[in-house]
């Protein structure tokens, strides 16, 4: 029998089943974090949260997945 868990974002099926979440999410989290190393040099100190905030400010300038990562991590996520 397979095991699956599903994208908490899209329900699509899980590939990895490592990762929180599908190959789509999994990765722009991963751009997510590199975006906020870049900001914590530019800024010095930055919280995830404020960080997340300003990703949500952008409306329209960021992808999709990008965009829905974000929001899940903002609102649903403990850290």
């Amino acid at each position: 029998m397979k095991t699956s868990k599903q994208c908490p974002i899209c329900k699509k099926d899980i590939e990895n089943l490592q990762e929180q979440y599908c190959k789509n999410h999994s990765k722009a989290k991963k751009e997510l974090k590199k975006g906020y190393e870049a900001w914590l040099k530019a800024y010095g100190s930055l919280s995830w949260d404020d960080y997340l905030q300003k990703i949500l400010d952008l409306e329209g300038l960021v992808g999709d997945f990008v965009r829905e990562i974000t929001q899940h991590e903002f609102y649903f996520s403990s850290g």
